[in-house]
């Protein structure tokens, strides 16, 4: 049957509807998308009831928001808890199209949706993860459910053109200034460990004594800690990638302050090793945390960097004393050298100048 709707800019507003049996025996009533001319609506109709006849129509009425349930359900058992909670975010900004079958999904609802979710204040790289999502449930309803996957070609990646945030970092110098202004042993502990062994927050706030060898002055970082799933206080899983489960030796005055640390936490009649290094029965909590590197830096007149800037911090210590990127990698617990070099490699700068002066000073 054909009809008519509200004309779109271009002046189509022909469609056709058919009904027909999904998978299920269930009767699904089809409608097509705009087109110009009343013949063309009707050729495409004809078309279409033939492909229908001829069994070549996907029938199934699945939705995205049963395949977002779903696949939800898949990925419970792959990825770790405070994943799930990133993905029940990115579905949010596609419930514009929850109702819609997976089948149904054209260029012209597509641009509708994209055009909603670019123009909200997220980064580009947030954007694309939102997109990338799309195109996992399309693949995944393709798979389980043989739905189409033809508008994948058309989901393209957001161009990022530099839209890094920008990094920041303390210099030695500059964080000697920082912790001059912090009056409590525990706190300088802390930010003692971020800067000088490069710890991720969740990796330290994780941290027990159990981790902590003092005779062999070694740390095992081998979890990691977060606090953002509904339901509980904090929840610790493996670390971030493979190769952040990791072995770091300590330096003589961080062990001198652990040994102060862990004898105060000893005199408790209820110690035990596997008592949280810092906050001892439940550990640090991210606010807090904010708040006291936020009240050392105002103390100590200088600016609020974030906590992963700590990390920077470390590696820039490392790289300006020549350490080879292979081990900055190592001790920073990278997946991969690539990653450190292409995040730190603007401060190798110097070591380009230095290899220039010594061909310069070749004698040819």
């Amino acid at each position: 049957m054909i009809s008519k709707r509200t004309p779109t800019k271009d002046g189509r507003k022909y469609v056709f509807r058919i009904k027909y049996k999904d998978i299920y025996g269930k009767t699904v009533q089809y409608e097509s998308q705009k087109y110009a001319t009343l013949k063309e609506a009707k050729e495409q109709e004809a078309i279409y009831r033939l492909k229908v006849s001829e069994n070549k129509v996907n029938r199934s009425s699945i939705t995205f928001k049963d395949i977002k349930l779903e696949y939800y359900e898949y990925m419970k058992s792959k990825i770790k808890p405070q994943s799930l909670v990133k993905y029940n975010t990115l579905y949010s900004y596609l419930e514009p199209i929850d109702n819609l079958r997976v089948n149904d999904l054209d260029l012209v609802i597509y641009n509708r949706l994209f055009n909603d979710i670019n123009k909200r204040e997220l980064t580009p790289a947030y954007k694309n993860k939102i997109l990338g999502m799309l195109r996992a449930l399309i693949r995944y309803s393709n798979k389980y459910y043989n739905t189409s996957d033809e508008m994948l070609k058309f989901i393209e990646n957001i161009s990022i053109v530099d839209s890094k945030k920008e990094m920041d970092f303390y210099t030695y110098d500059e964080y000697i200034r920082f912790r001059s202004a912090i009056d409590d042993d525990e706190w300088l502990l802390w930010f003692d460990m971020l800067c000088f062994l490069g710890f991720r927050k969740g990796e330290l706030q994780a941290l027990t004594w159990q981790d902590i060898d003092t005779i062999k002055k070694e740390v095992s970082i081998n979890k990691t800690l977060t606090t953002k799933l509904k339901d509980t206080e904090f929840y610790i899983s493996s670390p971030k990638t493979k190769n952040s489960n990791r072995i770091l030796p300590i330096p003589d005055r961080i062990i001198s302050q652990l040994d102060k640390q862990y004898n105060k936490y000893k005199q408790y009649s209820n110690f035990s090793k596997d008592w949280f290094v810092f906050g001892g029965i439940t550990p640090f909590k991210d606010t807090n945390i904010s708040n006291k590197n936020i009240m050392y830096s105002k103390r100590a007149n200088i600016r609020t960097i974030r906590l992963h800037d700590y990390r920077h911090s470390c590696a820039s210590l490392l790289i300006n004393q020549n350490m080879p990127i292979t081990l900055v990698s190592r001790y920073l617990g990278h997946a991969k050298t690539s990653i450190t070099l292409d995040t730190y490699s603007h401060m190798y700068k110097s070591d380009l100048n230095t290899l220039t002066d010594y061909i310069n000073n070749l004698k040819l």
